[in-house]
């Protein structure tokens, strides 16, 4: 019954077109029809709906600020739409590659990275969907009428947000080395992940719309920027691990053990470590330690290779392929594990900071069970 209503759903007009189109962008990229600025400029136009429809849901749930109608209204139009736009731009540029690799254009591990991250996304973005939302649907679908924003306490989650989500105040409590490894791994992380979103289009998207290729001049200050950004992140990211690691072994046999993530670390730690030796091998073979000062981490990790091309052509491709399909395997980890509490405790948090709203779920629950106990 459930996968024939899912079907019947699929089929409705607003899912059916932009499912065609994605599809038609897909063969007609396929036949060398698109190129590649095509498939970024969708993706930029959904990154845009996407970040303002955000924004606009942050406006609604944390003030009272304008027509709650029309700013329901906006966001979820917004976040509709970025969500297709962002399908239709996958689809072009998977069109696109499809072709450059038909035509002998592409390089082996391209033609092999594609379909692994586009797969690794998808098990990400399903995984997120069912456990965050489809998860939660039943109880937003029942008591649903009973969420109203004049009853909603919007300073309270405002201080909830930066107390419990940004800060972590109420781990910090609990224990001051636990909040500190926390904060390393999920801050380095989280800002390491929206640097490469921005990354894509400076690297990917610019050159594609015929701009200057930044990305090739080590020299250039926005690319000495990335190249920070990424080495500040991944070592905040590496530090974190160590600790919890170290943390893992001083709790063993304790009761403290249920709080660690030893997987995680583990594996958080092995990606980071990887990608630190391709950038130490990089820079060791081009002898480019001053070119790549602001690599600073990776200037350390290329030491530990010989200078010159010799060691950098027999290591390059092996450590290639474990740090980027490790990067994408971890990818479609986040929904696997405790990691995607990252993303459901503070939602948590949020929502059991509206206690108007929640006493109105605890009426209407107690409402149901008087009413059902009443004789016929």
């Amino acid at each position: 019954m459930d996968r024939a209503i899912n079907q019947k759903a699929l089929l409705k007009p607003r899912r059916a077109i932009p499912m065609a189109a994605a599809g038609v962008l897909f063969v007609v990229g396929s036949f060398g029809a698109l190129n590649e600025a095509w498939g970024y400029g969708l993706l930029l136009v959904a990154t845009v709906a996407l970040l303002l429809g955000i924004g606009t849901f942050a406006i609604f749930l944390l003030s009272r600020q304008f027509d709650s109608a029309s700013l329901s209204s906006t966001y979820k139009g917004l976040l509709v739409f970025g969500g297709w736009f962002y399908i239709l731009g996958v689809s072009a540029l998977s069109g696109y590659f499809v072709f450059e690799t038909l035509h002998g254009r592409m390089e082996l591990r391209w033609v092999l990275f594609g379909p692994v991250v586009l797969a690794c996304v998808i098990v990400l973005d399903v995984g997120l969907y069912r456990l965050l939302i489809k998860k939660n649907l039943p109880t937003l679908q029942r008591f649903g009428q009973l969420i109203s924003r004049s009853d909603s306490d919007p300073g309270r989650m405002r201080q909830v947000l930066v107390d419990d989500v940004i800060l972590h105040r109420s781990l910090f409590d609990v224990s001051a080395f636990r909040w500190f490894k926390h904060t390393l791994i999920f801050w380095g992380f989280s800002i390491m992940f929206a640097v490469e979103i921005v990354a894509v289009f400076v690297r990917e998207g610019l050159p594609a719309f015929g701009a200057d290729d930044i990305w090739e001049d080590l020299s250039h200050p926005l690319r000495m920027a990335f190249d920070f950004a990424y080495d500040f992140t991944g070592l905040m990211v590496l530090i974190g691990c160590v600790l919890a690691l170290l943390w893992r072994l001083k709790v063993q046999g304790t009761a403290e053990q249920k709080f660690s993530d030893t997987p995680t670390a583990a594996f958080l730690f092995f990606v980071v470590v990887s990608g630190f030796l391709l950038e130490g091998a990089r820079i060791a073979a081009e002898d480019g330690v001053t070119a790549n000062a602001a690599s600073f981490v990776g200037v350390l990790f290329a030491g530990l290779f010989e200078i010159g091309s010799d060691t950098y052509d027999r290591i390059h491709t092996p450590l290639w392929y474990i740090h980027v399909f490790g990067s994408c395997a971890f990818i479609a980890y986040v929904p696997v594990k405790r990691l995607v509490h990252s993303c459901a405790t503070p939602m948590g948090r949020l929502m059991n900071s509206q206690t108007g709203l929640l006493a109105k779920k605890k009426e209407a629950v107690l409402r149901g069970m008087l009413i059902s106990k009443v004789p016929d």
